[in-house]
C-alpha cells in the first residue's frame, strides 16, 4: 500500500473520530433537552429517533474504522501513528509483527501480553514541520537483518492537536540486489583490469620486438613479414582498446578535454588514416565540405577522431565496391554556438529493418556471421553513441538492404577565442638523455629487453631490478636520476615499492618515478599520482612515448630548450648515424668518405627541392623528392627523419594540406643542416681519398 493511500485512510479515520464526537454531542444535548420535558406528546418518539440515530451513527463509525484498519494492517509496510505526546496510538499487525521478531539488542520495547505498550519517539519526531525519509535497520533474533526507507509525516487536527505517521518500506531485498550489483560490477571492473594487463603485457613484447626488427639489416620479403605483424598488433590493440573505452564509460571514467581545435582538419586526419584501406578494396573515401571556413572550435578532437574513425572503418568493413562519403556541416552556427552535424555515408551491404534497431546495443552486430567474416567487438557503434552524448550530441542512422548505410550525429560545440596551440615535430636528439642514471624494475625479459635496447641508443645507464623487493634494495644502494617502476611484479608490486622507496632515509626518496603499466582500467593521471608516482606509461608504448617520457620527468627537455640559443659544434650535438645497414662496407673508410660527401653535395639540393615543392602543393615532386630522400637518410641510419620522410610520402599520396607536410619537410631541413656540419667536420678528421669520390 503506497505512502500517500495510508495516509488518506489514516487522515478519514481521524476526520470520523472528530465528526463521530460532534454527532454524540450533539445528540446528548438533545436527550437532555427531551428529558427536561417528559411530558410533551411527541417527546418518548423523539427520544427513539435519538437514540436509533446514535445507534447508527456507532455502527457507521465502527466499520469505517474496522475497514480502515483492514486495509491498513493488510499492508506489508510498518505503518503507526503517535500522538503529540509520544504515544503509539496505533500501529498495524507488520509493525507489531517485526517487533515480535526483534532481537533485544534493537528492540526499542516490548509486547507484554500481545499488547504493544507506549514507545517514545524523539521529541524531534513530534516537532516535525514536513516529512522526512531515512534509512534504518532491525537485527531480529534469528540472526537476520532487515533494512527499512522510513517516512515521517505530521498529521495536524483542526483544534491544533498533532499525530505523527510512520511509514516504513522494506528494502532489504533491494539493498542485497544493489550490493550484489555494485559486487558484480566491481568484478567485471577488476577481470576487465587483469585482461588489460594479461593482453597488453605480451602485445607489448611483441610490438616492441618488431620494432627493433625494423630497425636492423632486413630482405624485402622480412620487412613485409614485419610490417604485417605491426599491422596485426595494432589491430589487437584497437580491439582492447575498444573494451577498455567501454569499461571506461560504463563506469563513469571516462573525462573529455576542451580545446581549441580545428574540426576540418580533425576529420581530414580520420579519413586520411583509412585512406590506405579504402584504397586496398578500391574504395573512394571522400570528404564534403571540409575545406569550408569554420572558426576554431572548442571540444574534444581525439574523441571527435575516434567517432569518425569506428564509423569510417566500419563504413569501409562493409563497403565491396563504391564509395564513402564524409561530410561536415555547420550552417546552423550562431554567435558563439557552433555546432556542426557529421555524417558518414556508404554505398555497402546495408542494414535490414530488423536489426537496425540493435546497432548501438553492446556486444550486438546485425547477425552472427559478421564477426566470423569481419572480426570486431560489436562494441564499436556503442561507444560512438556514448561518446557523442557525453558531448551533448545526438546520433542516428538511416538505411536499405544493398543500397549502403548512412550514420549521422551532431555535437554542440562553442567556438573557441583561444588560439590553436601545435605540438612541434617530435625530434629524438640521442644525446639529450646521454648519462642518465634509471633503475629500471621489470619482471618480464622481452620487455626488457625492448626498453633497454632503446634506452642504450640514448646512452642511459640502466640497472634492472627483477620485482619490487629488488628495486628497493638497489634504490637504497645508489641515487638514480629517474626511476621506471612496472605496477604488476611478483613479491611486492610497483605501488608498494614506490612507497617505500619514498620512506625518509632513502637516498631516491624524491626521485620522480615512472609507472608502467598494462592497467589501463584502474591507472590514469589522477590514480596514478595520488600512489607517489610523476608520470605514467601505458603499455604497449612506443619508442617515442618512452623517450618524451624520460625527456620530459628528467627535465632534460627543459634543460635543452635552455641552452639551445648557446653555440656548440655539430659534433656536440649527440647527432646519430651509421652504416650498419651495409654490413662490411661500413668499415671501408673510402666508402664511407665518398657516402658523406655524396650526402653534402647532393641532399640539400633535394631537400631544398622537397620544400618548393610543398610551397606549390606539388604532390609528385613532393612524393618523389620524400622517396629518394628516405632511401638516403635510411642508408646512414639517420633517425626519425627517416619516418619523418615517410610520413611525407603518405601524407602527398592522399594530397594532404600542404600545411600538414610543411612541418615535417621543415625538421628534415633543419635536421640536414645539423648532419651537413657534422659530416664536414667528419670529414676533416678522414685521410683524403686517392681516387675520385665518384
Amino acid at each position: 500500500m503506497s505512502l500517500s493511500l495510508s495516509t488518506s485512510l489514516l487522515s478519514a479515520e481521524l476526520l470520523g473520530s472528530e465528526y463521530a464526537e460532534t454527532e454524540i454531542a450533539r445528540l446528548q444535548a438533545q436527550l437532555k433537552v427531551i428529558a427536561a420535558s417528559p411530558t410533551q406528546p411527541d417527546a418518548v418518539q423523539e427520544l427513539a429517533q435519538v437514540v436509533e440515530q446514535l445507534a447508527q451513527l456507532e455502527l457507521q463509525f465502527e466499520n469505517q474504522q474496522g475497514l480502515v484498519m483492514q486495509v491498513v494492517n493488510a499492508s506489508p509496510n510498518l505503518v503507526s501513528v503517535e500522538d503529540d505526546k509520544g504515544h503509539l496510538i496505533m500501529v498495524n499487525k507488520s509493525y507489531a509483527d517485526i517487533l515480535s521478531w526483534m532481537s533485544s539488542r534493537s528492540r526499542p520495547n516490548e509486547l507484554v501480553d500481545g499488547t504493544l505498550t507506549e514507545l517514545k519517539f524523539p521529541q524531534t519526531a513530534r516537532m516535525l514541520e514536513k516529512p522526512i525519509t531515512f534509512e534504518e535497520s532491525y537485527l531480529l533474533q534469528n540472526g537476520e537483518t532487515r533494512t527499512y526507507q522510513t517516512t515521517q509525516s505530521p498529521l495536524l487536527r483542526s483544534d491544533g492537536s498533532c499525530y505523527l505517521l510512520t511509514f516504513s518500506s522494506d528494502i532489504t531485498a533491494l539493498k542485497q540486489a544493489t550490493r550484489l550489483a555494485e559486487e558484480s560490477l566491481q568484478a567485471k571492473q577488476n577481470f576487465l583490469a587483469n585482461m588489460s594487463h594479461e593482453i597488453r603485457t605480451p602485445l607489448h613484447g611483441v610490438m616492441g620486438l618488431a620494432d627493433l626488427l625494423m630497425k636492423s639489416s632486413l630482405t624485402s620479403e622480412q620487412t613485409d613479414y614485419v610490417e604485417m605483424i605491426q599491422s596485426s598488433t595494432e589491430n589487437l590493440l584497437v580491439v582492447i582498446n575498444d573494451i577498455l573505452d567501454f569499461a571506461k564509460i560504463e563506469s563513469g571514467n571516462i573525462t573529455l578535454e576542451k580545446i581549441p581545435f580545428d574540426v576540418g582538419k580533425t576529420v581530414q586526419d580520420a579519413a586520411r588514416s583509412l585512406n590506405l584501406k579504402a584504397n586496398e578494396k578500391g574504395l573512394l573515401l571522400r570528404i564534403v565540405g571540409a575545406n569550408d571556413p569554420l572558426p576554431l572550435a572548442l571540444g574534444d578532437p581525439y574523441r571527435l577522431r575516434q567517432v569518425l574513425v569506428n564509423l569510417i572503418s566500419n563504413a569501409i568493413k562493409f563497403t565491396h565496391q563504391g564509395a564513402i562519403t564524409i561530410s561536415i556541416n555547420a550552417r546552423q552556427r550562431s554567435g558563439m554556438s557552433l555546432p556542426v552535424s557529421f555524417s558518414v555515408a556508404d554505398t555497402g551491404t546495408g542494414i535490414s529493418p530488423g536489426n537496425i534497431d540493435q546497432v548501438f546495443s553492446s556486444f550486438q552486430q546485425a547477425n552472427s556471421t559478421i564477426a566470423r567474416l569481419h572480426g570486431g567487438t560489436g562494441l564499436g557503434l556503442t561507444i560512438c553513441k556514448n561518446l557523442v552524448e557525453l558531448q551533448g550530441g545526438e546520433i542516428g542512422v538511416r538505411s536499405e538492404v544493398d543500397h549502403g548505410s548512412c550514420f549521422y550525429f551532431t555535437i554542440p560545440y562553442t567556438i573557441s577565442n583561444e588560439p590553436l596551440v601545435t605540438e612541434p615535430t617530435a625530434v629524438m636528439p640521442p644525446d639529450l638523455l646521454k648519462g642518465l642514471r634509471i633503475l629500471f624494475a621489470e619482471d618480464n625479459s622481452i620487455n626488457q629487453l625492448i626498453a633497454v635496447s632503446m634506452m642504450s641508443q640514448w646512452q642511459v645507464e640502466v640497472d634492472i631490478a627483477q620485482n619490487g623487493e629488488e628495486a628497493v634494495a638497489k634504490s637504497k644502494q645508489r641515487k638514480y636520476d629517474l626511476v621506471l617502476m612496472d605496477i604488476h611484479m611478483p613479491k611486492m608490486d610497483g605501488t608498494q615499492a614506490t612507497a617505500l622507496l619514498r620512506t625518509e632515509g632513502n637516498p631516491n626518496a624524491h626521485t620522480p618515478v615512472i609507472a608502467l603499466t598494462a592497467d589501463a582500467v584502474r591507472f590514469n593521471e589522477e590514480t596514478i599520482k595520488e600512489q607517489g608516482f610523476n608520470d605514467f606509461l601505458n603499455k604497449p608504448y612506443s619508442e617515442l612515448a618512452l623517450y618524451k617520457a624520460l625527456a620530459r620527468v628528467s627535465r632534460r627537455a627543459e634543460i635543452a630548450e635552455s641552452n639551445a640559443e648557446g653555440s656548440i659544434g655539430a659534433s656536440e650535438l649527440g647527432l646519430h648515424y651509421d652504416f650498419k645497414l651495409l654490413g662490411k662496407l661500413a668499415d671501408d673508410s673510402g666508402f664511407v668518405r665518398k657516402m658523406l660527401q655524396m650526402f653534402i653535395d647532393r641532399v640539400p639540393v633535394q631537400v631544398q627541392s622537397l620544400l618548393d615543392a610543398v610551397a606549390r602543393s606539388d604532390y609528385d615532386t613532393i612524393r618523389r623528392e620524400a622517396h629518394v630522400l628516405k632511401s638516403t637518410f635510411g642508408t646512414l641510419n639517420i633517425q626519425p627523419e627517416v619516418n619523418n620522410l615517410k610520413i611525407i610520402e603518405e601524407l602527398a599520396e592522399a594530397h594532404a594540406p600542404a600545411s600538414e607536410i610543411l612541418p615535417l619537410a621543415t625538421a628534415v631541413s633543419k635536421a640536414t643542416q645539423l648532419f651537413l656540419a657534422l659530416f664536414a667536420e667528419d670529414l676533416e678528421k678522414m685521410p683524403p681519398l686517392k681516387t675520385p669520390l665518384y
